[in-house]
C-alpha cells in the first residue's frame, strides 16, 4: 500500500495514545514496582522507561523524527541518569539524514527492522472460527496464576501486563487457544484506527499465531474502524501471515542500539 503522510500520523497517534494508557496503568500497579516513567514529546512521539527492567524491549523512543531533534539530547540524559541504554525508533516515512548522522555521532547503529502493516476491514471479515479466540481477561489471570504455581517465572509481571494492556478505556484483550498470551492481542480503537498491540510489553511479534488479530479485525470491522494495523518483525512469519489476512506495509521502522565499545 502506498499510505499518506496523513494515515501514517494517525497511526502513529493511536499507537501514542495506547502505549501512553499502558504504561498509566502499570505504574498504578503495586506501588509502581516497575519502576515505570515517561516522556511524552508529542502527539506520534513518546520514550518509556520501565526502570526494573533496564532492556530495550521496556525502554525505547518511539516515533523520533527530524522535527524532534532537540529531544535526543535531554531524553538521552534522562535514561543516563537511570543507568539505562535504551533503544530509539525511527520510521521510513519520516526519514531524514541529520536523523542518522546525530544518532551514528552518539554512537547508535541499526540493530533491526520492523514494519507496521495496515488495510481497511473487509466489509464481511473473516468469523473467530469458533474456540479458536478467547476474549477474557480472566483467561489470560487465570494463565499467569498457573504459570507461578509452576514456579515459572515472570508469572505475576505477565499478569500485571496483562491487566495494563486493557488500561486504556475500550480495550478488548483476544487470546488465542492454541498459543496463549504469547500471541494475545489487544484492540485498541482511536479515531478510526483498530491498532493491534500486543498485549505484553516484551516482544512478542514473532509469534505466529495471528488468529488474535484476525479476531480483533474482525471486531473492528463491526465498529466502523477506517482502518486496521499491527506490527511484525520485518519478514518473520508474523509478518507473512499478517500479509494473509490482508495486511499491507505501511512504513518500516528502523530500531538503533547503542554499539558496544570496541576494546
Amino acid at each position: 500500500m502506498s499510505a499518506s503522510l496523513r494515515l501514517i500520523r494517525r497511526i502513529l497517534a493511536t499507537e501514542t495514545a495506547y502505549s501512553l494508557a499502558r504504561l498509566q496503568h502499570l505504574a498504578g500497579l503495586n506501588d509502581n514496582a516497575f519502576g515505570v516513567a515517561w516522556r511524552q514529546l508529542d502527539a506520534g512521539a513518546l520514550a518509556q522507561m520501565l526502570r526494573g527492567r533496564p532492556v530495550p524491549a521496556y525502554n525505547r523512543v518511539l516515533g523520533l523524527r527530524a522535527d524532534l531533534l532537540g529531544e535526543i539530547e535531554p531524553v538521552l540524559a534522562w535514561y543516563q541518569a537511570a543507568g539505562i541504554e535504551p533503544e530509539l525508533e525511527t520510521i521510513s516515512a519520516y526519514a531524514a539524514p541529520e536523523v542518522t548522522r546525530e544518532l551514528v555521532r552518539r554512537g547508535y547503529f541499526q540493530a533491526g527492522f520492523r514494519v507496521l502493516l495496515a488495510g481497511r476491514p473487509p466489509a464481511s471479515a473473516p468469523g473467530r472460527a469458533g474456540a479458536e479466540i478467547t476474549e477474557a481477561a480472566q483467561r489470560a489471570e487465570a494463565f499467569a496464576r498457573s504459570r507461578d504455581a509452576a514456579g515459572i517465572d515472570a508469572g505475576g509481571e505477565l499478569s500485571s501486563q496483562l491487566q495494563a494492556a486493557l488500561g486504556a478505556t475500550g480495550s478488548h484483550l483476544y487470546l488465542s487457544a492454541t498459543a496463549g498470551p504469547a500471541a494475545a492481542t489487544v484492540l485498541f480503537i482511536k479515531d478510526g484506527i483498530g491498532f493491534c498491540a500486543p498485549a505484553a510489553l516484551f516482544p512478542s511479534a514473532s509469534a505466529p499465531d495471528v488468529a488474535p488479530v484476525r479476531a480483533a479485525i474482525a471486531d473492528a470491522a463491526l465498529a466502523g474502524v477506517e482502518w486496521v494495523c499491527a506490527e511484525a518483525d520485518l519478514l518473520s512469519p508474523r509478518h507473512r501471515r499478517l500479509v494473509g489476512l490482508g495486511l499491507e506495509v505501511a512504513f518500516v521502522r528502523a530500531l538503533w542500539s547503542l554499539a558496544p565499545s570496541r576494546p
